[in-house]
């Protein structure tokens, strides 16, 4: 296959650059930077997500004065559009919610990822579409700013370990991430690297740079021994090895997988050999019996209020009978169900449904094996985390980049724009 990066030019080129710069930014801008701050860190955080956003805007204007307009056309509407219904209920959540400052601060953030990717991938399809390449970019971007991030880590491991690692089971197991992230989301983002690392080289593009942001993400992923993101990892990549060509390196991969289960198994997978606190899921299936026996028949239609699952109107958490208490579900489906009802739920559902079926009618097999290979991390990871519909975090972002991919595209007009050849043409017109 032509390399897409092949059929750009210098400013092309460097644009890309630029675009996958922004990206990483982005995903740092949901890092806790400053542990110890949480006031700098909020400032860090808010700040730079507006700045990108501004900024995503001031791109779409500088591809238009370059290479003049472009039409936005929409291919299926739906998927956005039940996601900004779920979003309209969330905010009329206010007038209910237990907890209206927390409510609107989410609603406050969702929104302004929203506002993000849908400028964000205007900006894509629009440089796309000037340069009438072939094959989507997104991948290529998305895997490099993924890798530029890991790098970052591993190389903050070695520089500030006390920073960067997190202990668990009473500092006997060090996780990648530490206070900056939450281990279990680092290892999702490096799944989603690797396997837009495992795009690139189906699709015959750079293949040592691809084989460096397998590698990078994959060291990431162990480091963070996350058990969800490590089955995710399972699965994405015997779709790849499914689709590669190459039956000696199938072979090779599937045998090497063989050989180092035993010891993911004792290390990641049964960490300390606790078959218990796998089987509970750390927890987590206690935990959300008693919200949906307890708290969810309280208010069984609407909920609590966007992101709200605590009764109590003075205090942010559920306090569990059977478990812990917390503030958030570490299930974006269990989330939605006690924060908006069976009403949020319902929309949900049918908003992902839609989505589904936008990616199962797409012609171009590219986008569709991209949406599925980060679809796999993004769900797998809303069962045990944040989530896509959960407190914020970069996983509604790159969901709603995945909705949107089939929502519209830019195609560019036939004559490119020129202001002042238009306002010549125009007063000659006028004199005649």
């Amino acid at each position: 296959m032509l390399d897409n990066h092949g059929q750009l030019d210098k400013w092309g080129k460097r644009f890309l650059t630029l675009l996958t710069i922004f990206l990483a930014l982005r995903i740092a801008s949901y890092f806790t930077l400053f542990p110890s701050s949480i006031g700098v860190t909020r400032v860090l955080k808010i700040g730079l997500r507006i700045i990108l956003t501004g900024l995503s805007l001031l791109l779409i204007l500088k591809l238009k004065s370059r290479y003049g307009d472009f039409k936005i056309k929409y291919k299926m509407a739906l998927p956005m559009g039940l996601y900004l219904l779920y979003l309209f209920l969330g905010v009329i959540s206010v007038f209910w919610s237990t907890g209206k400052g927390f409510t609107m601060l989410q609603l406050g953030m969702t929104i302004e990822t929203m506002v993000f990717s849908f400028l964000f991938y205007q900006v894509i399809v629009m440089f796309e579409a000037a340069y009438g390449v072939t094959r989507s970019f997104y991948s290529r971007m998305l895997g490099r700013s993924i890798l530029w991030v890991g790098l970052a880590f591993i190389i903050g491991l070695f520089v500030n370990p006390d920073l960067f690692f997190r202990g668990t089971h009473g500092g006997e197991v060090q996780r990648l991430g530490g206070f900056i992230i939450n281990p279990n989301e680092l290892g999702m983002l490096s799944v989603l690297g690797a396997a837009m690392g495992y795009i690139e080289l189906l699709s015959k593009q750079n293949r040592g740079y691809n084989y460096v942001v397998i590698v990078a993400n994959v060291a990431v992923l162990l480091l963070t021994q996350s058990r969800s993101s490590l089955g995710a990892f399972v699965i994405v990549s015997g779709i790849y090895i499914l689709l590669m060509e190459n039956y000696f390196i199938k072979a090779s991969i599937i045998t090497g997988g063989v050989l180092v289960t035993p010891y993911v198994l004792n290390t990641i997978v049964f960490k300390q050999g606790d078959v218990e606190e796998v089987m509970s899921m750390t927890g987590r299936l206690p935990f959300w019996s008693d919200l949906i026996e307890v708290a969810f028949p309280d208010r069984p239609i609407l909920g609590y209020g966007f992101m709200r699952i605590s009764p109590n109107t003075f205090s942010d958490k559920f306090d569990s009978v059977h478990a812990y208490a917390a503030s958030m579900t570490h299930n974006t489906f269990v989330q939605v169900l006690v924060n908006l009802g069976l009403v949020g739920m319902f929309i949900v559902l049918l908003q992902m449904i839609v989505t589904f079926y936008a990616i199962g009618v797409e012609k171009d097999k590219w986008l569709r094996l991209t949406a599925i290979l980060q679809l796999i991390p993004l769900i797998i990871n809303s069962t045990t985390e944040f989530g896509i519909f959960g407190e914020t975090n970069y996983g509604i972002m790159f969901y709603q980049l995945v909705f949107l991919t089939f929502t519209f595209y830019a195609a560019k007009q036939a004559r490119p724009r020129n202001d002042f050849l238009d306002m010549v043409l125009k007063k000659g017109k006028s004199k005649r």
